[in-house]
């Protein structure tokens, strides 16, 4: 019996879409990523749920929306109650193996999801006050750690092993491998360190903050960006690229195990990232829970199979939890009731397909939570970039009140609970440097797409317990 495709699933962490070259990065970051792009479907409008980790994966693994059973930040992982595609995959026979960064299910939960969890090493560099580059940069630059006890570098090693060894070759696989890279803090090991040309970095426009959030100008009060000079910016950005180019390497080695292994011709191979980075833009490092800024949202989504998949750049709106239908349909498995992702499998197969008139993004929470946020340093934190972020959460904490996104191709909305509103036209200014909410020349529109936001927010309540049985 032939047996269903193996599923090779690649998620680099806070990687941003145009980081790489396949998706307009004129630096060398990803020759390996765009090599495989080229032969695979690549979408070039995918956006997260969430920009933030935990909940975007959780969302992405259930195929609904972070708020339905209350993933909005971190520390609240999928439950058995939740549906899991990975958990479904091992009822129709896959092998299910994580490799890397364990960040998407409760303990209980792992037995039931994974067959093997691949631990890695976790030697890692952490920002300190004596770097170079001002304090608040999350910058380490070269990792005096050892390169094999590099976690993100060991996550490949066992992934290749278990390949090559544990593999029942009567099942097929699904095998997912999460490495923290680009991850801040922006840093790696040697050889990886320095690789791409600081002189090939490109600085981003710079960004007025006072008709912009509040969360902009409070970070960058914390952090001190204004303190950055363009040298600093160019050595964090070009770290943020090793890092990509790091993670590309690491891909081109899981690609090439297949290929030796002779698992490539029945392997779908898919790439994503749970959200992006700043990474310099806005005169921002890192992320926040309420951006919505396309660093932030836009994130890498391409799928390959020789076979099922018909080489193309999709320009087609699409969020990160269509990936769990998207994959069953291409398999021919049973979508479950009751998830909000929609199956995309027709256009990787080249037929017509109706798409999302908008994507959704969510963040933040309720401020009586955020009445209760502690002081900096009241709570020990890997890094000094953490403490001073907290800062900025301690000082007003309505920066990270509740806050909800639309967009489509041409302008973008964001609705913050403290009545703050953004919006973006995107075709004139791709940059999202001018907030245009407070223009009346966009009154209409402005008014337009908070009706859309009202009808998402009203269609993506929680569809649960299911009412299949009810009568039309």
């Amino acid at each position: 019996m032939k047996l269903l495709p193996n599923i090779l699933f690649l998620c680099p962490d806070e990687l941003q879409a145009t980081a790489l070259g396949c998706y307009g990065q004129s630096a060398p970051t990803s020759p390996y990523i765009d090599a495989l792009a080229a032969k695979s479907a690549r979408f070039s409008q995918c956006h997260t749920v969430h920009p933030k980790c935990q909940p975007s994966r959780a969302a992405l693994l259930s195929g609904l929306y972070p708020h339905v059973f209350g993933h909005r930040t971190l520390q609240a992982p999928l439950t058995p109650s939740e549906p899991n595609f990975a958990r479904i995959l091992r009822q129709y026979g896959y092998q299910s193996v994580l490799s890397g960064k364990l960040h998407d299910v409760s303990h209980e939960l792992q037995a039931e999801t994974y067959d093997f969890i691949l631990q890695s090493k976790q030697s890692r560099t952490w920002e300190t006050p004596e770097n170079t580059l001002p304090t608040g940069s999350y910058w380490v630059g070269q990792d005096p750690v050892n390169a094999d006890d590099y976690p993100d570098i060991n996550a490949t090693h066992n992934a290749v092993e278990w390949l090559k060894g544990a593999r029942d070759p009567t099942k097929p696989f699904f095998l997912s491998v999460n490495w923290h890279a680009p991850h801040p803090p922006y840093g790696l090991p040697a050889p990886h360190y320095g690789v791409v040309p600081r002189e090939q970095v490109t600085l981003p426009p710079q960004d007025d903050s006072s008709n912009k959030p509040a969360y902009q100008a409070e970070l960058q009060r914390s952090y001190g960006t204004d303190r950055f000079t363009p040298d600093d910016w160019r050595e964090i950005i070009g770290t943020y690229y090793d890092m990509v180019r790091m993670v590309d390497t690491q891909i081109g080695q899981m690609v090439g195990a297949l290929q030796s292994s002779g698992l490539l011709d029945n392997t779908i191979i898919l790439i994503w990232s749970d959200h992006g980075c700043f990474a310099g833009q806005h005169q921002l490092v890192e992320k926040w829970d309420t951006s919505f800024y396309d660093c932030v949202t836009r994130v890498p989504l391409i799928i390959h199979h020789p076979k099922l998949v018909k080489p193309d750049s999709i320009n087609c709106l699409i969020e990160t939890i269509d990936i769990f239908p998207t994959i069953f349909g291409l398999i021919g498995l049973p979508i479950p009731e009751g998830i909000m992702g929609r199956d995309h499998s027709p256009l990787l197969r080249g037929e017509p397909f109706e798409e999302r008139p908008y994507v959704f993004c969510q963040g933040g929470q309720e401020l009586e939570v955020l009445s209760k946020t502690v002081a900096p340093f009241s709570t020990p934190r890997p890094c000094k970039a953490y403490q001073m972020k907290q800062d900025a959460l301690w000082r007003n904490r309505t920066i990270n009140a509740r806050a909800k996104m639309i967009r489509d191709h041409n302008y973008k909305y964001c609705y913050h609970a403290t009545g703050f509103e953004e919006f973006y036209d995107l075709k004139s200014d791709p940059s999202e440097l001018m907030n245009q909410a407070s223009n009346p020349s966009f009154t209409a529109l402005l008014h337009h797409y908070r009706k859309q936001l009202i009808q998402k927010l009203v269609e993506s309540e929680n569809p649960f317990p299911l009412q299949s049985f009810l009568e039309a």
